[in-house]
């Protein structure tokens, strides 16, 4: 009986020792800890659709470990081989564009190093200081979004070279019904005309001059693709005076060709010039007919509508200037009322 005892106490101290010398044998585990700010961006979140890059931005907890890897367990809505491949070589990532504020993770190879289930892995080449934000782009291996769904919530940790978690945290990337707003506009057509002047004096003519008006600009903007038009007609093709029912008539003819005017003998031209031909648009032209070369030549009036000048795209502020033009003999009667009315219209080619 007295044997029994003594052996029942044995095993009891041994039983006791044991439990006393456990806590000093086991190996310390690594407990996780939560990450800090952290969140997953898709190009697209429109549901059926490739999420095109996906950036990850992962923040460290403050707890100083040596990590080597970095996974994210897709949610269960994700299908392996459906939503994304399960051929780790075929998931591929960039550093390239991730936030100014983010430090490039590192990933070996810029491959996934593994898939098991939905949990994708990545492989660090280098560990990770604590309290610090990295980021990595996911460029290809998750093809497809799922349906829409509010509820879809992915993992992203680290983990030690053992596989225990260090830092741990849970992010939601809901899929929507549509991420894109289309945006619409009309430009209506347009065209100004817009003139500098309405009125222009000759002064007093001489027989020994030819006399020029100061001339009268006009500005023409539009988006008419296909450029505008300018034309002008006279009211008389004439410097009339009612006091004295003469008339200084226009000279030449309407051939294609300036005509010049001379001292002396009596005439009326119209010159248009060229003053601005705005960039990026279309090349102003002025008729031939108008185009005069000097300060006595000019176009032949008429009573009808003749083409002054034009432009083969749009405008953003042409100008031509209409300059009048007269010459008198020495027999011209003499008269203050001489006078013309010119109508200068235009059109954008739409």
């Amino acid at each position: 009986m007295k044997s029994k005892y003594r052996r029942l106490s044995a095993f009891l101290v041994i039983a006791l020792l044991f439990s006393y010398l456990l806590p000093l044998t086991e190996v310390p585990q690594v407990s996780a800890a939560q990450a800090g700010a952290t969140y997953m961006r898709l190009d697209r979140m429109k549901a059926a659709t490739d999420p095109g890059n996906i950036l990850v931005v992962f923040t460290t907890s403050s707890e100083t470990q040596t990590e080597t890897n970095i996974s994210i367990t897709l949610d269960s809505e994700y299908v392996s081989d459906t939503n994304f491949t399960s051929t780790a070589g075929n998931i591929t990532t960039t550093e390239t564009g991730i936030p100014g504020t983010s430090t490039g993770i590192g990933i070996t190879g810029d491959v996934a190093a593994s898939v098991t289930g939905n949990t994708i892995e990545f492989t660090l080449d280098a560990t990770l200081a604590a309290s610090t934000e990295y980021a990595f782009i996911i460029t290809a291996g998750i093809d497809l979004n799922p349906a829409a769904s509010t509820t879809i919530i992915h993992t992203v940790f680290t983990e030690t070279a053992g596989d225990s978690v260090i830092d741990t945290i849970d992010v939601a990337v809901p899929v929507i019904a549509d991420d894109q707003i289309a945006v619409t506009a009309t430009v209506p057509p347009s065209f100004t005309f817009v003139f500098g002047g309405n009125s222009d004096s000759l002064g007093t003519l001489s027989s020994s001059s030819v006399s020029s008006g100061s001339g009268n600009s006009v500005t023409i903007t539009t988006n008419a693709a296909n450029g505008w038009y300018a034309w002008g007609l006279s009211a008389n093709a004439s410097l009339d005076s009612a006091v004295q029912s003469h008339s200084i008539s226009t000279a030449g003819s309407i051939d294609a060709s300036p005509s010049t005017l001379s001292s002396g003998t009596e005439g009326y031209v119209l010159d248009v010039d060229l003053t601005s031909d705005a960039a990026s648009g279309g090349t102003v032209t002025i008729a031939a007919e108008y185009n005069g070369t000097d300060t006595s030549s000019g176009g032949t009036l008429s009573t009808s509508f003749q083409q002054l000048a034009s432009a083969n795209g749009t405008a953003n502020g042409d100008v031509i200037t209409l300059i009048p033009r007269a010459a008198i003999s020495g027999q011209t009667p003499a008269a203050s009322d001489y006078a013309d009315t010119l109508t200068v219209v235009g059109a954008g080619i739409f």
